[in-house]
């Protein structure tokens, strides 16, 4: 018995939904994309030589240790965005590995199993939103900031191009303090992009605080769907909107901003449309639209047809996914 418990780990992983969409990442444990959480099992036996009440409780403490170890491969696993897993992030920075110790030490036991056989096994989930989420956007965010200009294609209009650049954050590509230290002066375009952008900001702010906008929000959508079935897309903690031969839609630098401000994922995903749009997360009007494709080799971008972006970018210039929150079907 004990043999077929280590032989079949997924049969006794942290309980999810049928909808939820669990990649494993190990043989005991996985990332449940549709709850934003981490997931792992840890199996753990008593001495012989101590009295039964002792050795289980011996036997639950090192299942929770191996838990905590399986905790960990799972989230060196997760994938960032394309083909960055945190193990990547965790190379070079130091502020991603604080944050695994933290996401760790903060860990929840879902369950504890002590065995009459004298082995125990413990399930325990870790969210990936809060500060976990906060300090891996920190990273991604920042690096997509500085590399964007490589992945920029022709656009075109002169008011897509605009939409792209002030979207993807060529504003803030050289901040003024790197220029004043450098002694350098701000090209003119720049200084009339980053003065455009902050009066785009002003409107923006009040846009989302007027009366009457507030007030038109009350009946409008209150979230986003997003059918990817049919494609080659896979989930990610960053995974990014496209128009079609255009630049990201979501999330720009202002909807980048505040997700790492709150901690909250870019998207959630499930594998059934029917529970997407009931999702809690999306309200009771989610707008649903259908992906075309993926972009480019990734497989975590999302391309959308010509009406459905317009129809998205109009809505964000409104105010949408402000407040609100994305579900991806797989």
């Amino acid at each position: 018995m004990r043999v077929l418990r280590y032989l079949f780990p997924f049969l006794l992983a942290a309980p999810c939904l049928a909808d939820d969409f669990v990649e494993w990442v190990g043989p005991n444990s996985g990332v449940n994309w549709s709850s934003g959480q981490i997931q792992a099992e840890g199996a753990g036996v008593g001495p012989d030589n101590r009295p039964a009440n002792i050795a289980k409780l011996m036997a639950c403490r090192a299942a929770v240790v191996d838990a905590q170890r399986n905790l960990l491969e799972a989230i060196q696993g997760v994938r960032v965005q394309g083909t960055t897993v945190v193990a990547n992030l965790m190379v070079d920075s130091d502020v991603i590995k604080t944050s695994v110790d933290g996401l760790l030490q903060g860990a929840r036991i879902v369950s504890r199993d002590p065995h009459a056989d004298g082995s125990c096994l413990v399930n325990m989930t870790a969210p990936l939103a809060g500060g976990f989420a906060s300090s891996v956007y920190g990273e991604v965010f920042q690096a997509e900031q500085i590399s964007f200009l490589n992945d920029l294609a022709p656009a075109d209009s002169l008011s897509d191009l605009f939409l792209r650049l002030t979207g993807s954050g060529l504003v803030w590509l050289i901040p003024g303090a790197q220029a004043a230290e450098s002694g350098q002066r701000k090209p003119d375009w720049m200084q009339a992009i980053e003065k455009l952008s902050v009066r785009i900001d002003i409107l923006e702010n009040l846009l989302t605080t007027h009366p009457a906008v507030v007030e038109a929000t009350d009946t409008g959508p209150t979230g986003l769907v997003l059918d990817a079935r049919g494609s080659n897309f896979i989930p990610s903690m960053s995974p990014k909107i496209r128009q079609l031969r255009g630049g990201i839609i979501y999330p720009n630098k202002a909807h980048q901003s505040k997700l790492q401000d709150r901690g909250q994922l870019v998207s959630l995903f499930t594998r059934v449309l029917d529970t997407a749009k009931r999702h809690p997360k999306v309200g009771d009007r989610p707008v649903v639209m259908k992906a075309l494709r993926t972009f480019g080799k990734t497989r975590t971008e999302i391309v959308l047809g010509t009406d459905s972006s317009k129809k998205l970018v109009a809505l964000i210039d409104q105010g949408f996914l402000n407040d609100t929150a994305v579900i991806i079907v797989l």
